[in-house]
C-alpha cells in the first residue's frame, strides 16, 4: 500500500541541499513573527514568500495540499472559535496565522528527509527519546495503516460486505473485533522492526550518511526567512508603509 509520507519528495528537491538545522532554525523564527502578527497585509507578505519557497521547492502542489488539508479542519476550528468569542476580524488573522505557520512547516518537512530531520534535531539538544518518540510513532503510522488495509482485504475475501448501519450490534463488533486485531498484530510488526533496527546496530541515535554542513547558500537562505520576519513585524508596527 502507498502512503502520503511528508518527505517523498524531499530528495528530489533543490532545498534538501541545505543544511536542516539552518531550516528548522529559519522556520522557528518566521513562525515566531508571524505569532505577533495580528494585521493582515503582513501576514499576506508571509504567506507570498512561503508560497515563492514552494515553487522553488519543485515540491508538488498536490503533496502540499494534502499536507495542508491534514491540518486544516484544526484551523478552520480555532478560527471559528476565535470568531466567537472575538469578532470576524480575528478570526480571519487567526486563520491566515495558523496557515501561514502550517505552510512553514509543510515546506520544512516535505524539502528534509525525515532521518535528517531527526538528526539536526538532536543537534539542537532534542532528548534522545523524544527522537526516538518522533522516529517509531512515524513508523507506527504507516504500519497500522498497512494492518487496516490487510484486514479489509481479509474481509473482503470471504464475503463481507459492510453493515447497513454503524449502531447495529453486528457492524459494532466487526468494528471491535477489527481495531483489536489490528492493534496486536501491529504491536507485532512493530516489535519485528525494533529487533531488526538492533540487530543492525541501532543504540538510540540517529545516523545517516550525510553530514551537518553549513555554508553560504545557508546562510542566503537564513538571511531571506529572517528579512522577511522583520519586514513583516517592521509593516505590522508602521515602520514601513505599504499599502495593497
Amino acid at each position: 500500500m502507498r502512503h502520503h509520507e511528508v518527505d517523498q519528495y524531499a530528495k528530489g528537491s533543490p532545498l534538501r541541499r541545505f543544511d536542516p538545522r539552518v531550516k528548522i532554525a529559519s522556520t522557528v523564527v518566521l513562525i515566531i513573527a508571524i505569532a505577533f502578527l495580528r494585521e493582515l497585509l503582513p501576514l499576506l507578505v508571509c504567506l507570498a514568500f512561503l508560497a515563492v519557497i514552494v515553487a522553488l521547492s519543485l515540491v508538488p502542489l498536490r503533496h502540499v495540499a494534502k499536507s495542508y488539508l491534514l491540518a486544516f479542519p484544526f484551523i478552520v476550528f480555532a478560527s471559528l472559535t476565535l470568531w466567537y468569542s472575538s469578532g470576524l476580524d480575528e478570526g480571519v488573522m487567526m486563520f491566515f496565522r495558523i496557515s501561514d505557520s502550517v505552510l512553514a512547516l509543510i515546506i520544512l518537512v516535505t524539502t528534509t528527509p525525515f532521518f535528517e530531520l531527526l538528526k539536526a534535531l538532536r543537534w539542537f539538544k532534542v532528548p534522545g527519546i523524544i527522537s526516538s518518540l518522533l522516529l517509531f510513532t512515524y513508523r507506527f503510522i504507516f504500519i497500522l495503516l498497512d494492518e487496516m488495509e490487510r484486514m479489509k482485504l481479509a474481509r473482503q475475501a470471504r464475503g463481507f460486505k459492510g453493515g447497513k448501519s454503524l449502531l447495529s450490534r453486528e457492524a459494532l463488533r466487526t468494528i471491535a473485533y477489527t481495531a483489536g486485531m489490528i492493534l496486536v498484530r501491529s504491536n507485532t510488526r512493530a516489535n519485528n522492526i525494533y529487533d531488526a533496527l538492533l540487530s543492525r546496530g541501532y543504540t538510540g541515535e540517529v545516523r545517516t550518511l550525510s553530514s551537518l554542513r553549513a555554508g553560504a547558500r545557508d546562510a542566503a537562505l537564513a538571511a531571506a526567512f529572517v528579512g522577511i520576519a522583520i519586514l513583516s513585524l517592521f509593516i505590522q508596527a508602521g515602520v514601513i508603509i505599504w499599502t495593497l
